[in-house]
């Protein structure tokens, strides 16, 4: 009995020192809670990405010189999964229009149908390959090769292109380029196969009566009936989906996992720096040791600048090998080197100031953990890390342009993904430099308030 009074009395002590910091106590339950109602309506997305209720928005640029592109899209509307856009602020939507929302960030997929789309479609100017013979790589690669920053259209040799940002998910796009070819897949059938299959037939329809016709096999049909089904495979391959980034995009290839996922990484562990700076200041606080360097003969902010310095240096440590990890083992390429320095500076700043902004606001080393891992994990979610960004509610889209991870993620996507330079990063670079200024401004107003 007497044991069990001494447990009770150990833990009552226990209860009493954690009531005692009730903020800590609050963002122990806060956290987990916070963190799955964020991280359940980001994936909600991803599960839900091509579907009727969350469908994938295409635009649509229309040059057919007939009307098949149009019997094309109304063919696409009529399934779920994808939102067909074909007009703009001024009319229908055109090609350097589409491009531009791209090269924007705010649509990921445009449909062309070039000017010969009805012809190609009627087997007017066929393309005759085989569905066995593989595609033309070398073609492909100078459509693609060609389109960075030249004025002809990208794709200029195929019917209908699908542009897509560099950026998207592998798999989404699949998605969409399989839906798009199913489509164009069923129209050129019910365009050329009734004709093609009754000039086929035309040679033999006087030597069999309609009556018989009905209950012949095709494998009686003897010629014709191989010419229909050579047709058919031949047909398979006829009008090719081409598949390529928006002009001005500096890539002649598609960018590998690598060199999508390892911004993303790099970004998620520089902001673990945070931890680290907020448990600095909180123990010299704790100790004395900072009343003691206030007294030092030097303004506030420089000192703060000393103390940050370290850290800052080490952030661009982190950022160097997650990087050259990616280059020496993976062969990534890190595109312009003057604005990936820009960035990596600018990332590390925030990351930094983010930190000085926790400990300000940390009473505790509990407060403190959790404060800096709740932050971390969240504004990771939040800023498209774990999760692309234009597969989430509308909502959190909105929220996310409030987190300094997805401009980060963009710049950095800007350079190593998309292929582009130090002017073309210059907004990013400057909203990342933003956040840091308010984070070191209200940081340092906290800390002299304390």
């Amino acid at each position: 009995m007497a044991m069990l009074s001494q447990v009770g009395a150990i833990s009552v002590k226990e209860l009493k020192i954690l009531l005692r910091d009730r903020q800590a106590l609050a963002l122990l339950f806060l956290m987990p809670t916070f963190f799955i109602l964020v991280m359940s309506f980001a994936l909600e997305g991803v599960f839900e990405a091509g579907t009727r209720s969350r469908p994938l928005e295409i635009l649509v640029v229309n040059q057919d010189r007939g009307d098949l592109a149009q019997k094309t899209v109304k063919a696409a509307k009529r399934i779920g999964g994808i939102t067909l856009v074909e007009t703009g602020p001024s009319g229908p939507l055109t090609l350097e229009q589409a491009e531009a929302s791209i090269r924007k960030g705010t649509q990921r997929f445009a449909l062309v149908f070039r000017g010969d789309y009805t012809e190609r479609l009627q087997g007017a100017t066929a393309d005759t390959r085989s569905a066995t013979e593989p595609r033309d790589t070398a073609a492909l690669n100078t459509v693609q090769a060609g389109r960075a920053g030249e004025d002809q259209p990208p794709a200029e040799h195929a019917a209908i292109s699908l542009i897509v940002d560099p950026a998207i998910n592998q798999q989404v796009q699949t998605v969409v380029s399989g839906i798009v070819s199913g489509i164009v897949e069923r129209m050129r059938l019910a365009t050329q196969l009734p004709a093609r299959i009754q000039d086929a037939l035309e040679p033999i329809a006087d030597e069999i009566p309609p009556a018989d016709l009905a209950g012949t096999g095709v494998d009686e049909l003897g010629e014709p009936a191989a010419e229909i089904e050579k047709l058919i495979a031949d047909e398979a391959q006829q009008i090719t989906l081409e598949i390529t980034p928006p002009r001005g995009f500096g890539r002649e290839r598609r960018p590998t996992a690598t060199e999508q996922n390892v911004p993303a990484y790099a970004i998620f562990g520089v902001f673990f720096i945070v931890l680290t700076i907020a448990k600095s200041f909180l123990r010299e606080r704790l100790d004395g040791t900072f009343v003691r360097l206030l007294t030092a003969p030097l303004p506030k902010p420089l000192l703060i600048i000393g103390k940050l310095l370290p850290y800052y240096l080490v952030n661009l440590l982190q950022i160097a090998l997650m990087f050259a990890v990616g280059v020496a083992v993976f062969g990534m390429t890190l595109g312009s080197l003057p604005a990936f320095a820009v960035l990596s500076l600018a990332t590390a700043a925030t990351a930094n100031g983010l930190g000085l902004l926790v400990a300000a606001f940390g009473r505790s080393e509990a407060q403190v953990d959790t404060l800096a891992v709740l932050l971390a994990i969240t504004l990771a979610a939040l800023g498209g890390i774990m999760v692309p960004t234009f597969v989430m509610p509308e909502s959190l889209q909105m929220l996310s342009r409030l987190t300094p991870h997805a401009w980060a993620l963009a710049g950095y996507q800007d350079v190593i993904v998309r292929g582009l330079t130090l002017r073309d990063v210059l907004p990013e670079t400057g909203v990342l430099l933003g956040f840091a200024a308010v984070f070191l401004l209200v940081g340092l107003w906290r800390l002299r308030l304390n």
